[in-house]
């Protein structure tokens, strides 16, 4: 049987395809992080437009936090998705 470096040695491997998986696994992970923030950004607004008439001070409060806890968490989504098409840019460049 084989190990892995011998199978590796042995075979010829294609740049291209190196590259445009390289590419595509980058840019499907943009994308997933992408949808993240826009998950959490819905939910936000949701916590933000609801209908707060008759509730209280501290109940408004707490809506409030939980809407800025989703804010931050998209976020921080956004920030991983500028890395991930960093990411791209550089795999696309290096290889």
């Amino acid at each position: 049987m084989k190990t892995f470096r011998q199978y590796v040695a042995e075979q010829r491997v294609d740049e291209a395809v190196v590259r445009k998986g390289a590419v595509a696994a980058y840019a499907a992970q943009g994308r997933n992080h992408g949808d993240r923030a826009v998950q959490h950004y819905r939910s936000a607004q949701r916590m933000l437009t609801t209908n707060i008439q008759g509730k209280d001070a501290e109940q408004k409060i707490d809506l409030i936090l939980a809407a800025m806890g989703q804010l931050a968490d998209g976020l921080i989504s956004s920030r991983q998705q500028v890395g991930s098409v960093s990411a791209q840019i550089t795999s696309l460049s290096l290889l």
